[in-house]
């Protein structure tokens, strides 16, 4: 009788210890997208993990009791009405809008992958701000274009000052040939 009891306190014990590591990929991430993945092959849950590591997220399937404890006791009440059922958990630890949009499009692609919500900086993500988010584009080009804007004026700045150093050479310039030819026409007319 007391082996048995002992199995069961370090199975209970194996749970706290595993809704802890939940506690901590949760709380890491920036982001948080559930969706039911039911229906999909194997290989399309690698392609969807492969794709989702590129854009600095990743896919977990994770036991719903033990993530709905961790998203207790962490205060993630926001996302418990969709651990329910084949719910995977995409954790986005870099940029969202990357993540969306491969989410996005796996969820057009495959009828099976269906986006519930999730949560981005304490808030509620519904599933239609989650296909907006996937229309943003990426941080990289948005900085890319913020960029291009700061530049483009002192661009213009720096040809005007070219052009106003260079105006008046090709003015000297100008007024030189026509001193040397009106100096050559004078040399023919002596000649």
């Amino acid at each position: 009788m007391v082996l048995g009891m002992r199995i069961f306190f370090m199975v209970r014990k194996d749970k706290k210890e595993k809704v802890k590591e939940i506690e901590a990929l949760f709380s890491n991430a920036s982001s948080l997208v559930l969706a039911e993945y039911r229906g999909l092959t194997v290989i399309q849950q690698m392609q969807l993990r492969k794709d989702l590591k590129e854009a600095g997220a990743s896919f977990n399937v994770i036991k719903m009791s033990l993530a709905k404890r961790a998203a207790e006791n962490l205060g993630f009440e926001n996302i418990i009405e969709h651990l329910n059922g084949p719910t995977g958990v995409a954790v986005i630890e870099a940029d969202p809008v990357d993540a969306a949009k491969v989410l996005s499009n796996f969820s057009e692609e495959y009828d099976s992958f269906v986006i519930k919500g999730g949560r981005m900086e304490g808030e509620s993500l519904s599933v239609d701000k989650i296909k907006v988010l996937a229309t943003i584009e990426s941080r990289d080009i948005l900085l890319a274009k913020l960029a291009g804007g700061f530049v483009a004026p002192l661009n213009k700045f720096f040809g005007l000052g070219k052009a106003l150093i260079n105006k008046p050479a090709y003015a000297f310039t100008a007024l030189l040939d026509q001193k040397n030819l009106q100096n050559d026409d004078v040399i023919k007319e002596e000649e």
